[in-house]
């Protein structure tokens, strides 16, 4: 008769397990159960200690030393936290996935971001896949702006539960994505779940605004489908996005819009717009006051059209000029000055150039250098009527009222304007010379009567 040796072999695994487990003696309980009273108390200075006491006595123990790093993570000690994961490597053939968790922190705190990605994927390449360690993921791609990942790592980190900050970050990087239909659907599940939560209201009121504008960016969607790096497309769809306060994706767009033409001047607009609203800083060239509210349709066609035309014939001197009388306008005169003076590299003697060049230089309170670069246009183009004008007016601003005579005469001799003839006038009267100065009067009214 056969009998199974299983019970006799698992008895003895037994009592040779028992027989090797390690005795822990008071103390070092006393210690074990002193640090993870500190730790649920967040006394992390109080931890230390007994933290260190603990692996005197087991220095293999992950357990041990994850308390110890935790609580150094938490009084902020870097250096130390350092040093132990170093010891911790050293001390376990097979460090936990804390010790990656950890790692990953550490370098996160330091800046080594890819780094910090790098460990805390480590952490949760096994079967211990915590979810507190995913979302320290998703915030990093999302601050990214890897959209698609963090959304991925925002669904791993709400598994087995939805919750509403994964849910509400999942909706943001879904719109980001353009994916509406599911961000919608989240931010629906994030008002089920806390229909009072200022995160939640405050991403479905954004989302509402965007609403008013869905048709026409899923066509702009369409059109970036089938020619993805159409800049002038982009642009559209940002100028959308500003319009739905949505400054967030108008960035998107327009960044993008300026990686594929960097010399375009609209995309860089969006992005000053943008970057303001979110308080981010907002390139110098910029004028402060720049509002999209201001802008006039007639400008957004005609800058749409110059940027598409430059693109294709960027050595134009002409619509370099014709941008930058654009750009003068909106009163953005850095912007002004770089096309007008780009445009005397083509052209070394155009007039209109040398016209948009003092204007700008003009607002930036270069007077001096405005002078010179109106005389030039005058030299280069005699018949230019509005540039004896500002020269003009130029003249007037340094007090040289005979040479503003002179500049508004040639000026008026060309083309007879009610703007130069009240200069003239002033001018006149500045003089004393009265009788002039009614003459002139009396033209300007004559010019101004209905008829």
């Amino acid at each position: 008769m056969k009998f199974s040796r299983a019970p006799s072999f698992v008895l003895l695994l037994v009592l040779v397990l028992v027989g090797c487990r390690r005795t822990i003696t008071d103390e070092e309980r006393s210690a074990r159960h002193e640090v993870r009273q500190a730790l649920r108390e967040r006394a992390f200075a109080r931890a230390v200690a007994p933290a260190e006491r603990v692996l005197g006595f087991a220095p293999n123990d992950n357990g041990a030393w994850a308390r110890l790093a935790q609580a150094q993570f938490g009084l902020g000690d870097l250096v130390g936290l350092r040093r132990t994961l170093g010891k911790w490597r050293g001390a376990v053939r097979r460090p936990s996935p804390k010790y990656h968790e950890y790692a990953g922190d550490l370098a996160f705190a330091e800046g080594r971001r890819a780094e910090a990605l790098e460990a805390w994927g480590r952490a949760v390449a096994g079967k211990d896949r915590k979810a507190r360690v995913f979302r320290k993921i998703a915030r990093l791609e999302q601050n990214e702006r890897r959209w698609d990942r963090a959304a991925l790592a925002w669904t791993r980190a709400m598994q087995p539960h939805d919750d509403i900050e994964g849910l509400v970050n999942r909706a943001i990087c879904y719109r980001h994505l353009h994916s509406w239909k599911v961000a919608a659907a989240d931010l629906q599940r994030a008002g089920q779940l806390d229909p009072q939560s200022a995160f939640v209201r405050q991403e479905t009121a954004r989302f509402g605004r965007l609403g008013k504008f869905l048709d026409e960016v899923r066509k702009l969607d369409q059109e970036l489908i089938a020619s993805p790096n159409d800049f002038e497309i982009l642009g559209d769809r940002a100028l959308l996005f500003l319009r739905a306060d949505d400054a967030e994706l108008a960035l998107d767009d327009a960044e993008r819009a300026l990686q594929l033409a960097p010399g375009a001047v609209r995309p860089r607009l969006w992005q000053a717009l943008a970057a303001r609203a979110l308080g981010r800083p907002v390139e110098p060239a910029l004028s402060p006051t720049f509002q999209l509210a201001a802008l006039s349709p007639e400008f957004l066609q005609s800058i749409r059209r110059l940027d598409a035309e430059i693109m294709a014939e960027p050595a134009s001197a002409e619509l370099r000029t014709n941008r930058a009388w654009q750009l003068n306008e909106i009163g953005q005169p850095q912007l002004a000055l770089a096309d007008a003076r780009a445009a005397l590299e083509f052209d070394p003697k155009s007039a209109g150039a040398e016209a948009e060049q003092s204007y700008a230089l003009a607002k930036l309170e270069r007077t001096p250098e405005a002078y010179e670069a109106i005389k030039c246009a005058t030299e280069f183009d005699p018949n230019f009527s509005t540039a004896w004008q500002y020269r003009g007016e130029l003249e007037m601003r340094r007090g040289d009222y005979m040479a503003a005579i002179e500049s508004l005469t040639r000026g008026l001799a060309i083309n007879r304007t009610p703007a130069a003839l009240a200069r003239r006038e002033e001018c006149y009267r500045q003089l004393g010379l009265l009788a002039k100065a009614a003459d002139d009067q009396k033209a300007l009214e004559e010019l101004n009567a209905p008829r």
